[in-house]
């Protein structure tokens, strides 16, 4: 059985109006394809993108650490890369409408709910 892979975005840098997303140094992408597709990971409190990779799914896992570069992916409404330069496509609108369900609802679990409600609150506030 394939288990699937869990890269964890371990740091950015914003470069002009672009957020970039590392991974950790010992960590070697293959050939990855991004599926456009972001969910979320309640346990780990942490926002998922999903990526192929050799026929099979992986997860690019944002954790809370970085949260604060999506806080800004979402209020520029621009997608984020991967460094170097791979796009991940529909990140923003897909981190946005999950950000909208995720207020106030107890189905994802108390303290994620807290977490996002406190990491995003300026876009609630809008």
């Amino acid at each position: 059985m394939n288990v699937r892979k869990v890269y964890t975005i371990q740091s950015f840098e914003q470069i002009h109006n672009d957020i970039y997303f590392s991974l950790h140094d010992s960590e070697q992408v293959v050939q990855i394809q991004p599926t456009g597709q972001v969910i979320v990971d309640s346990d780990n409190m942490a926002f998922i993108y999903i990526v192929e990779e050799d026929g099979a799914y992986s997860y690019l896992s944002f954790p809370q650490t970085v949260w604060a570069a999506l806080l800004q992916v979402v209020e520029k409404k621009r997608d984020p890369f991967l460094s170097p330069d791979l796009a991940l496509p529909n990140f923003a609108e897909e981190l946005e409408y999950l950000l909208w369900n995720i207020q106030d609802n107890e189905n994802y679990g108390k303290e994620f709910v807290e977490a996002v409600g406190e990491q995003f609150a300026a876009i609630y506030l809008d």
